[in-house]
């Protein structure tokens, strides 16, 4: 009981002091609110832009050095001897004989394949001739009862060398700008400032080349049937026509099964000797007989950093001038055709390419124009000139031999799109 008398005390204390103490701080002075108005306002001024457009340039000066360069027979004319050779040429063909005769027995009946139910086709004892080949123009009938054959190959020795400007071409340009303060008392400012652009690369040119021709020349005496003559142009044998079987009277001769007309196969075929009983070979100078197409195709990257100064002109109007180094990284294709054109025949044609990537060191200078539309945003608007020198590139496979040089240097143009300060 004695306990419970000093807790109950020591309670009746400690509330009574912390209502006084409440109290006083109800009676004390209200605290005061800090006064901040002697602080300097801070306002975010933008350090960087950003600007994206495009940037149109003069195209590449290509030029296309001297043409060495072969063309090669497409062709297989074979060896001037040999009765059974498969020769091709650029107008017909001559090939092995075909002719055959049915195998019979001793009783001059027909031996037939059991498999197909046919009479068995052997070949007929070799004569000289083929009944299997064609020809495609009238001028190949030079020499009376022959017909030539042609094949045709060629050299270039072309020592032109010629030139090509590609068109200008459209970009994206890309540029980040960094204020790096004030120049002449404030009036001015300057950047450092760093850009990327791609632009393509194209020239295509073609003509006529000096070359040697070489013509190779095979003659095959031709033997018509009997009564007959060489068809004209184009003709291919073995050849055939089928006419109405006519009794003695001059009637057509009837079927008795199916009431059908009754026609019949003669063979019309003009054979020919199997080997040439000539072969010439030929050669020339000409201007006219082969075509020569260069093609460069690709792309170049250029990467540039340099300071630039701002020049107010109004409160939005401002112009720049940038200059600074530049490297340029650039990948083209180039590729020749050859084309030869023959007096008769086909076409032939070769074609060759090579790619090549560089890096070149070179610089720019840029003048623009910059209209702000807020203080955070405007367009731009300027000419440009830039200078990266030039590269060498070859197309070499065995004869052939080309090369062009691409010049980058002395490019000139402008660019416009709009900047974003932050």
């Amino acid at each position: 009981m004695k306990h419970l008398r000093l807790a109950l005390v020591a309670f009746a204390s400690t509330v009574g002091l912390a209502y006084a103490q409440d109290d006083e701080a109800r009676r004390a002075p209200p605290v005061e609110i800090p006064d901040f108005s002697n602080l300097d306002e801070y306002i975010y001024e933008p350090k960087s832009t950003l600007s994206f457009g495009i940037r149109y340039v003069s195209g590449a000066k290509i030029g296309f050095g001297a043409a060495q360069g072969r063309i090669l027979s497409r062709n297989s004319p074979g060896e001037a001897t040999g009765t059974d050779a498969i020769r091709i040429y650029q107008d017909g063909a001559v090939q092995p004989d075909t002719r055959g005769v049915g195998r019979v027995d001793e009783q001059g009946q027909p031996v037939v394949n059991p498999d197909t139910g046919l009479q068995y086709i052997d070949p007929i004892p070799p004569d000289g001739k083929t009944n299997t080949w064609n020809y495609t123009d009238a001028s190949q009938l030079t020499r009376e009862g022959f017909v030539a054959f042609r094949d045709y190959s060629a050299e270039i020795l072309d020592p032109t060398t010629r030139s090509e400007e590609s068109n200008s071409t459209m970009g994206v340009d890309l540029a980040m700008h960094r204020d790096m303060g004030k120049l002449f008392g404030g009036r001015m400012a300057w950047t450092l400032s760093a850009g990327m652009s791609i632009n393509d690369i194209a020239a295509d040119t073609s003509g006529a080349v000096r070359a040697r021709l070489d013509t190779l020349t095979d003659y095959y005496r031709f033997h018509p049937q009997p009564g007959g003559t060489l068809p004209a142009p184009p003709y291919s044998a073995p050849s055939s026509v089928s006419e109405t079987v006519l009794d003695a009277e001059g009637n057509p001769v009837v079927s008795e099964i199916d009431g059908t007309t009754q026609v019949r196969t003669i063979d019309t075929t003009v054979r020919l000797d199997n080997q040439p009983a000539e072969r010439t070979n030929t050669s020339v100078i000409t201007d006219t007989h082969v075509m020569n197409r260069w093609k460069v195709k690709g792309a170049y990257y250029t990467f540039r950093a340099g300071p630039t100064l701002w020049i107010p002109i109004t409160t939005r109007l401002r112009a720049s001038v940038s200059v600074g180094a530049a490297l340029v990284y650039s990948g083209s294709t180039y590729t020749v055709t050859e084309t030869l054109v023959p007096d008769f025949g086909t076409e032939i044609s070769e074609t060759e390419s090579s790619e090549d990537y560089k890096l070149l060191p070179g610089y720019y200078a840029d003048a623009t124009l910059q209209f702000d539309l807020t203080e955070r945003a405007g367009f731009y608007a300027g000419a440009i000139y830039q200078s990266a020198g030039s590269y060498t590139q070859a197309v070499e496979n065995g004869a052939t031999n080309y090369t062009t040089k691409i010049d980058l240097s002395n490019q000139n143009g402008v660019r416009a799109g709009m900047s974003i300060r932050f």
